[in-house]
């Protein structure tokens, strides 16, 4: 089992002095189970594993009246008994119990030196009107596929990534060709846990192609637990089919994938797609005023939840993209690289659009840093294929850090346009889990 980057904030959850119990948020697939087992044999002396979709465990736990009464309940089931600071409570599947979601509150109130964690793919999908999570009573963590980082982890590529952890802005990085001959290799597979254990021990393209069939077709399985009626269950069809098919472009509502369906109805079943965790809407902003204020009415950009299920659901996988696809697929990655990185909160992401009536301006995506906005534009041009971001930044009056995010190497850009004089950050795709400490050294440089 690889690293991942979520261990590092789990280390200071189980440390810290107002911990509550944690629940770990994200789709099926990214590895949720196994990093919880991974963390718990390597900080606790005794793991508990209860899975909620076993219908036996189901049966004994969704019961309990009381912590005394689950805890009971785990010793007469696993003939252990759980201590606090020495066991880890893993509660897996959590959704599928309201009951037991409720008693996490009372874990909370009753047992805080307990080390609970409940995971939960399903977990905002079976929230409705009877179903809340206990506010103020629970932490929260999010998963997502692997990034670029974790992904050299993985590949056992230690020294490079030693070496993209501390570079600075105004270094030169020494092996720049290569490691963009990797994020290349990362782009073309994913992130996907399965999908890059097998790749790192076989190297097939295949065997990827194989395995993110299958979990796509996993996904598809799954609609009935994300829809309520069948009317609901074949926008959420239309929406797996289609949607990674639109990763990296802008969508609207209405009509979407072609459909003939009406805006409302797309609009309800995307959002059940997105609470899940399956894609990540994108909206856009006019002003870089804060706090930023989304133009709901205006098309959105769809992110899907990993590159190579995208590739998978084009029928590419082996090839580097060209023309408009290579586009979509860069913006696709960077919005999944920038969304990764929200473990503790998820990460707000919007684009920048030039209101109608003042002509076609675009900025790929934009993210508040402090008190003023990053446009972050996905290119590999020159200054002519900036405008957008420059009508940003002339329209933000020194609100906007602009950054261009390629494959070229990491520094600092100066640009003339308008009579205006501009320092735009040059990051390279695979820095991109870095952007804030580039930022950060841009007034030291």
């Amino acid at each position: 089992m690889f690293k991942r980057n979520i261990e590092k904030q789990l280390g200071e959850w189980q440390t810290s002095p107002i911990r509550k119990p944690l629940i770990i948020r994200g789709a099926r697939q990214v590895g949720k189970t196994s990093v919880v087992r991974n963390f718990s044999k390597e900080h606790f002396s005794q793991l508990v594993e209860i899975n909620l979709e076993k219908k036996d465990h189901y049966r004994i736990f969704d019961q309990a009246k009381s912590v005394n009464d689950f805890l009971q309940r785990i010793q007469l089931v696993f003939d252990r008994k759980v201590e606090s600071g020495k066991t880890v409570l893993f509660i897996d599947e959590i959704q599928e119990s309201q009951n037991v979601m409720e008693l996490l509150r009372f874990f909370a109130e009753e047992k805080p030196a307990l080390h609970v964690i409940a995971t939960g793919s399903l977990l905002e999908a079976k929230m409705g009107s009877n179903w809340s999570i206990p506010v103020g009573r629970v932490d929260y963590m999010y998963m997502y596929p692997l990034s670029f980082f974790e992904y050299l982890e993985a590949k056992g590529r230690t020294k490079i990534l030693e070496e993209l952890k501390s570079i600075r802005l105004g270094d030169e990085m020494t092996a720049h060709e290569f490691v963009c001959e990797m994020y290349q290799e990362y782009v073309r597979v994913g992130g996907m846990p399965e999908v890059v254990e097998n790749f790192t021990k076989n190297g097939n393209y295949s065997e990827v192609k194989e395995i993110l069939s299958r979990i796509r077709t996993a996904y598809s399985d799954d609609i009935m637990k994300y829809a309520k009626t069948m009317s609901e269950k074949k926008y959420i069809e239309l929406i797996i089919e289609y949607a990674p098919k639109m990763a990296g472009s802008l969508f609207t509502y209405e009509n979407f994938g072609g459909s003939g369906y009406r805006s409302r109805e797309m609009s309800e079943a995307i959002g059940i797609v997105e609470k899940v965790r399956l894609l990540h809407q994108v909206k856009a902003i006019n002003s870089t005023n804060l706090p930023l204020m989304y133009k709901t009415k205006r098309a959105k950009k769809m992110i899907w939840l990993d590159v190579g299920m995208v590739h998978e659901a084009n029928n590419l996988s082996q090839e580097l993209m060209v023309g408009i696809y290579k586009g979509k697929i860069m913006e696709q990655v960077v919005g999944q690289t920038l969304i990764g990185l929200g473990i503790r909160r998820p990460v707000e992401l919007s684009y920048w659009a030039r209101n109608r009536d003042e002509g076609s301006a675009e900025v790929d995506f934009c993210i508040q840093h402090g008190d003023r906005v990053v446009g972050l534009e996905v290119k590999s041009g020159n200054m002519n294929g900036m405008k957008s971001l420059f009508s940003m930044m002339e329209s933000g009056q020194g609100k906007v850090i602009p950054m261009r995010v390629s494959w070229d190497m990491l520094g600092t850009e100066k640009y003339s346009h308008n009579g205006k004089k501009y320092d735009i950050v040059s990051l390279p795709f695979y820095m991109l889990e870095r952007w804030e400490d580039c930022i950060g050294s841009l007034t030291k440089v």
